[in-house]
């Protein structure tokens, strides 16, 4: 494996800083609910909670990997600067779609009058769980980016500037 890099470090630190966001807005809940208990909100709300994580989820997958291809014939250098755009814009996109359980659940902390504390950490637990999941340049994630872009023959070099190796070209297709 070679060093991923330094854009492709820079998609991992943007992916973690939005994750560190979630945690924050939860200290920040923490200190700013008065009398917050660990009391669970109403079943209705976590019901909600998590049935916005898999419409999320399904969001993410049909349309969050989604990448015009690289076009063939692109030079190298130029088609690994172009799939890692494509991949950040792509990236973001699914940071901000995961993001959106635990914003919700953040307004909800403030409406609800029982669980305001436990709402925002489930709706914030699941929004974790989907940037992890969904937006965190893992090699699969970074993978099934590089089959969009490499979709019509042309390659992106987009495992290898994330230091994940060059692997065989069908590979990405069972991801």
């Amino acid at each position: 494996m070679s060093t991923p890099s330094p854009l492709a470090r820079t998609a991992q630190t943007l992916a973690l800083t939005f994750m560190s966001v979630v945690v924050g807005l939860g200290v920040v809940i923490a200190l700013t609910v008065p009398e917050a208990d660990l009391s669970l909100p109403p079943a209705y709300v976590i019901g909600g909670q998590l049935v916005a994580g898999v419409a999320v989820a399904l969001l993410c997958t049909s349309i969050g990997f989604r990448a015009a291809p690289i076009t063939p014939g692109t030079p190298s250098e130029k088609a690994t600067v172009e799939g890692l755009q494509k991949h950040q814009t792509s990236m973001f996109l699914r940071l901000a779609l995961s993001e959106v359980v635990a914003l919700v659940s953040l307004a909800l902390a403030f409406a609800l009058s029982e669980g305001q504390l436990m709402t925002y950490v489930i709706g914030g637990a699941v929004s974790l769980a989907l940037m992890g999941f969904f937006a965190y340049p893992s090699a699969r994630n970074v993978r099934r980016i590089e089959a969009a872009l490499d979709s019509s023959g042309a390659r992106s070099g987009l495992s290898a500037a994330f230091g994940l190796g060059n692997g065989p070209a069908g590979t990405h297709q069972t991801l």
